[in-house]
């Protein structure tokens, strides 16, 4: 065999070799005893930033070790919530954009991917999502519209409780601000859904 060749199969060794370890990296993440959520999002510092229409699968996003906000939210409510932790996934609408966060209550605060490298990545909070929402607009300089706390159901969002910022009336002399509107249950067809508006992170 020339060296050709032998370059060729040493290729394909490493390619296999790299496939099977991320295709276990899953495995591997799910199972480890000592996992919190400072170490779960940590997990991921080396993951790179990718917009999908939709939610990849766990192992899709692991393999491929790309993905976006939504993509890790999901899967850390899931990890987090089998070891007994209290989550709950928040999505963040906002003037240009849309963004999605897992909420911990015994961290205190939020997993945003958008985090994933930072030497303290557990954003902190309290549990009200007018708190998480004006934090994640924080982030994107920009204000927020509604925050809402969902889950998937047969792969479309159900909005659990919603809440939209308050509209703000101004006169000559005063300020007056409206009380939150708040409602739960599945968003109406003329409501934008999670697929519909695309990104639910930044680069």
């Amino acid at each position: 065999m020339n060296w050709y060749g032998i370059l060729v199969l040493s290729w394909l060794a490493a390619t296999a070799f790299c496939a099977g370890a991320r295709a276990d990296a899953l495995g591997d993440l799910a199972t480890r005893t000592d996992l919190t959520p400072e170490r779960l999002i940590h997990a991921f510092a080396g993951f790179s930033f990718e917009l999908n229409a939709e939610p990849q699968d766990e192992a899709t996003f692991m393999r491929r070790r790309r993905g976006d906000c939504d993509d890790f939210a999901c899967l850390a409510s899931r990890l987090l919530t089998e070891r007994g932790y209290k989550t709950k996934l928040v999505v963040v609408m906002m003037e240009q954009q849309t963004h999605v966060v897992c909420y911990v209550k015994e961290a205190r605060g939020f997993l945003d991917f958008n985090h994933r490298a930072d030497a303290h990545p557990i954003v902190e909070s309290d549990e009200a999502l007018e708190t998480i929402a004006q934090k994640v607009a924080g982030d994107f300089h920009q204000l927020w519209r509604m925050a809402s706390e969902f889950k998937y159901e047969d792969k479309q969002p159900k909005y659990l409780q919603v809440v939209f910022r308050p509209a703000v009336a101004t006169s000559d002399k005063e300020t007056s601000r409206e009380t939150p509107t708040a409602c739960s249950g599945t968003p109406s067809a003329s409501r934008t859904t999670l697929a519909q508006v695309a990104d639910r992170s930044r680069p």
